[in-house]
C-alpha cells in the first residue's frame, strides 16, 4: 500500500521529483528519464531505460511495464490490464492511444504506434452462453514496424519485421515481414515492401540532406544565420561557434560507415549509434533528426 501511495503522489510532480518517488516505490529507472507531471504509473514492476520520455496525461496500470532506451510515450495514452506492456529501445507510442493488456503487448526495437490507435488483447465483452466468443491473446509488434494513426490491432496479432500498417487499418490477423497492410478490416491482400538497398554513397547523400535541412530549419524558425557548405555546417549556439561535418573532424560528426566512431561527439547514420555526450547543441540536433528523419540513436 505504501508503494502505491508513492506512485500516486508522483502524479503531481515533474521530473526529477517524480522519478525519485517512483524509484522509492521500487521502479528501475535509468539516467535522464523524463516523466511529465500528470503521469500515473501503477504497474507492479517498472523498468525505464535511459533518455526515455512519458508525456502528460498518460496512465499505465499493468502488471509489468518496461520502456526501453530513448523510447517515447505521447500525451493522454491509457494502458490498462492485468498483464504486461513491454516496449523495446527506440520505440514510439503516439498520443491518445489505448492499449489493453489483458495479455502481454510487446513492441520490439524501433517500432511505433501512431496517434489515436487501439491495441486490444481482449476481444469481446458479450455473454459466451449466447454464442459469443471471449478471445484473450497477446499482441507482438516486431522490429521496425510502424502502425499508423487511428489503427486497431486485435488479440493474437503478430506483425512481422519492417511491416507498415496504413492509417485507419483494422487488423485482426497476423501479417508477415515487410508487408504494406491496409483495410477495414484487412483481408490480408497485403503488398510486399521492397526497399531499395542503401549504400555508403546513399548514406552520405542523406547526411548532406540532413545538414542542409537542419540549417534551413534553424534559419527560418529560429532566425539564426547558419551556413552550410558541403560537407560542413557552421553554427552558432549560445555564443559558441561549432561545426557539424560528414565523416570529418568537426565538433559533431555525422558518420556514414558501420562501426566508425569519433573521439568527440558523433552520430553514425549507418548503425544508429552515438556517443554519451549530452551537449545541448548535440541534443537539439538529435531531436531534429528524430522528428524530421525518424532517426533514433542508441
Amino acid at each position: 500500500m505504501f508503494l502505491r501511495i508513492l506512485q500516486i503522489i508522483a502524479f503531481f510532480f515533474p521530473a526529477p521529483i517524480n522519478v525519485w518517488l517512483h524509484r522509492l516505490a521500487g521502479a528501475k529507472i535509468d539516467r535522464h528519464v523524463s516523466i511529465y507531471p500528470g503521469v500515473l504509473i501503477l504497474a507492479k514492476n517498472v523498468a525505464i531505460g535511459r533518455d526515455a520520455q512519458i508525456k502528460l496525461g498518460t496512465m499505465i496500470n499493468a502488471r509489468t511495464f518496461t520502456l526501453g532506451k530513448k523510447s517515447h510515450i505521447g500525451f493522454f495514452t491509457l494502458v490498462k490490464g492485468e498483464s504486461d506492456l513491454l516496449v523495446g529501445d527506440a520505440c514510439i507510442i503516439g498520443p491518445k492511444c489505448m492499449i489493453n493488456c489483458s495479455r502481454p503487448v510487446v513492441l520490439d526495437y524501433y517500432s511505433g504506434v501512431g496517434p489515436g490507435s487501439y491495441l486490444y488483447t481482449h476481444g469481446s465483452g458479450m455473454p459466451v452462453t449466447e454464442g459469443y466468443r471471449a478471445t484473450f491473446a497477446p499482441i507482438h509488434i516486431k522490429e521496425k514496424v510502424w502502425v499508423s494513426m487511428h489503427s486497431t490491432i486485435g488479440p493474437g496479432v503478430t506483425i512481422g519485421e519492417r511491416s507498415i500498417i496504413m492509417p485507419g487499418t483494422i487488423l485482426m490477423e497476423s501479417v508477415g515481414a515487410k508487408r504494406l497492410v491496409a483495410g477495414n478490416p484487412v483481408r490480408l491482400t497485403n503488398l510486399p515492401i521492397l526497399p531499395a538497398p542503401i549504400h555508403d554513397n546513399s548514406v552520405r547523400e542523406i547526411a548532406g540532406k540532413i545538414l542542409n535541412e537542419f540549417c534551413n530549419w534553424s534559419n527560418e524558425y529560429e532566425k539564426t544565420s547558419w551556413l552550410y557548405r558541403d560537407p560542413t555546417l557552421r553554427i552558432t549556439h549560445k555564443n559558441r561557434n561549432m561545426s557539424v561535418t560528414v565523416d570529418g573532424p568537426g565538433d559533431i560528426a555525422l558518420l556514414t560507415r558501420k562501426g566508425d566512431r569519433n573521439g568527440g561527439m558523433y552520430f553514425n547514420l549507418a548503425d544508429l549509434s552515438t556517443d554519451e555526450s549530452r551537449d545541448p547543441m548535440k541534443l537539439k540536433f538529435e531531436a531534429f533528426m528524430r522528428l524530421y528523419f525518424g532517426l533514433i540513436f542508441l
